[in-house]
C-alpha cells in the first residue's frame, strides 16, 4: 500500500458522480488560489503528514497518513450557509456527506487498515464563503525496504 494509492482512492470516492457528493463540483488536488465562482461548492485535498512507526514483525512498519478534506461553499443565503435544505448543502452537511461517502469504504477497499476523523474545523473567511477541514488519519502498512 502506498501513499498514492490511498490519495487516490479517496479522491475517486469523493468524486463519485452517483454518490452522496454528486453535487460537488470539483475535487483539487492540493491548496490554490483564485476558485473560479461557478466551481463551489469543491473540495481541496491536502496531504498534512505521514510519520511511520516500527512494529514487531521484520521489515514492516506502520504509517499514519494524515490528509485535510477542505470543504467549500459559497451561499448568499446566510440561513442556508450552516444548514442547508434540498436544493442548497451547508457547511454542516457537507460535513456528514463526506464522512459518510469514505465510511462506506471502511478500509478503502483494502488500500488500508482502518481510517478515522480525528479531527473537524468549521471555517469563515469572508461572506459568503465558509468551509470545514474534516482530518482523515488513515492507517497502514508497509514493507520498510519496498515502500509497498
Amino acid at each position: 500500500m502506498k501513499l498514492e494509492d490511498i490519495w487516490k482512492k479517496i479522491k475517486a470516492i469523493l468524486e463519485e458522480k452517483d454518490g452522496v457528493l454528486s453535487y460537488i463540483k470539483i475535487v483539487y488536488s492540493g491548496t490554490r488560489e483564485n476558485i473560479p465562482v461557478n466551481m463551489f461548492p469543491c473540495i481541496i485535498l491536502e496531504p498534512v503528514s505521514a510519520p511511520e512507526e516500527a512494529i514487531t514483525m521484520p521489515s514492516n512498519m506502520e504509517v499514519n497518513f494524515t490528509i485535510t478534506i477542505w470543504a467549500y461553499v459559497k451561499i448568499y443565503d446566510v440561513d442556508k450557509q450552516i444548514i442547508g435544505d434540498t436544493t442548497t448543502k451547508g457547511i454542516l452537511d457537507i460535513n456528514f456527506d463526506i464522512k459518510k461517502a469514505l465510511g462506506a469504504h471502511d478500509d478503502l477497499d483494502g488500500e488500508c487498515l482502518y481510517f478515522e476523523f480525528p479531527d473537524t474545523r468549521f471555517d469563515f473567511d469572508s461572506y459568503p464563503f465558509r468551509r470545514v477541514g474534516v482530518d482523515m488519519k488513515i492507517t497502514l502498512r508497509q514493507n520498510f525496504v519496498t515502500r509497498t
